[in-house]
């Protein structure tokens, strides 16, 4: 009994931290106290030292001999080469859709795009709210032509592209723009238009990469690797 509630301790504590890291609540390159830790969640030492070796364990946490723990700093290549992915696998879902979508299935997309305009009048959303209805659109037409797979190893590339999106969304001062083009997609596959959407699903997802450029390079360059803005 002693053993399992260590182990579900340990659990909690890994579960609540790595996602506190995935939406930035823990910033990269922020120390991690050992101490602070099991004060916050009133735990002895040996349930906090296995969460902290399983986030070290999947690269979520380095620690640095006689110096401590830090969240892992982004690296901007990783999240060049996973939209270069993204884009090369979803333009071929979104075509592979297009053959399989019904009204029922269309309908879907429009209610997630009207749920988001809704989000965004509400004074207090948060940016975490729209990443979350970000991926459940993005996902529909992942789940309709059943690769359902190939999503989820998508989603799983948590410990830069998942941090670089939630950035992105902090950052963002016109939601509007993201709902334009989501409303943009979703015109070009009632038109079948295979070709437009490549394009714009390209421009849709390396946005961000040309609208942060300055933030990374200088507001934001603490969070990333030292040699990232020169890869």
């Amino acid at each position: 009994m002693e053993e399992k509630t260590y182990k579900n301790r340990a659990h909690m504590v890994f579960e609540i931290l790595k996602q506190e890291i995935l939406d930035l609540e823990l910033k990269p390159g922020q120390a991690i106290s050992e101490n602070e830790i099991c004060e916050r969640f009133q735990v002895s030492r040996t349930p906090v030292r296995d969460a902290l070796w399983r986030l070290q364990e999947q690269g979520f946490v380095d620690t640095i001999p006689y110096r401590g723990t830090y969240v892992t700093l982004l690296n901007l290549n990783n999240i060049r080469q996973i939209i270069y992915m993204r884009v090369a696998v979803e333009t071929m879902v979104m075509r592979d859709f297009i053959d399989v979508a019904t009204p029922m299935i269309m309908e879907d997309i429009r209610y997630m795009i009207r749920k988001q305009q809704a989000l965004i009048l509400e004074a207090d959303f948060e940016p975490e709210q729209f990443y979350r209805m970000d991926a459940k659109l993005h996902a529909i037409w992942f789940e309709a032509t059943d690769k359902r797979k190939l999503w989820e190893i998508i989603q799983a590339q948590q410990l830069h592209y998942t941090r670089f999106r939630m950035l992105d969304f902090v950052t963002e001062t016109d939601f509007t723009r993201i709902i334009k083009e989501h409303k943009l997609l979703f015109e070009l596959l009632e038109r079948k238009d295979k070709d437009g959407l490549e394009e714009a699903l390209k421009e849709h997802l390396y946005y961000s990469m040309k609208r942060m450029k300055k933030q990374i390079e200088v507001d934001y360059k603490d969070y990333f690797e030292q040699d990232a803005s020169a890869q």
